[in-house]
């Protein structure tokens, strides 16, 4: 049985809370106060890739930008993880 991506599912959750209060500017900041622990997680490690940014008052924005280049990161980890695993199958297959 397949287990689901937790880590990313959660981000996406949290990015999610943020883009629907649009707040995605330091204008729009909003206080955020994440329920479950993996959302605590996720809220945590989102803070420490700067992609979620404090206004100074304990209210938090999402910074789109570096949502996108977060993605756009993982995207190709996961592309290069699938190619490195079917080129071993492939060499393992043709032995």
């Amino acid at each position: 049985m397949a287990v689901p991506p937790v880590r990313p599912i959660a981000e996406r959750r949290v990015v999610q809370h943020f883009v629907d209060a649009g707040a995605v500017s330091m204008a729009d900041a909003i206080g955020y106060d994440p329920g479950l622990p993996s959302r605590q997680h996720a809220f945590a490690r989102l803070k420490g890739a700067d992609v979620l940014k404090t206004d100074g008052q304990g209210r938090w924005y999402l910074d789109e930008e570096r949502w996108g280049s977060r993605r756009s990161d993982r995207r190709t980890r996961v592309v290069l993880t699938m190619l490195a695993v079917a080129a071993a199958g492939a060499f393992a297959a043709l032995r």
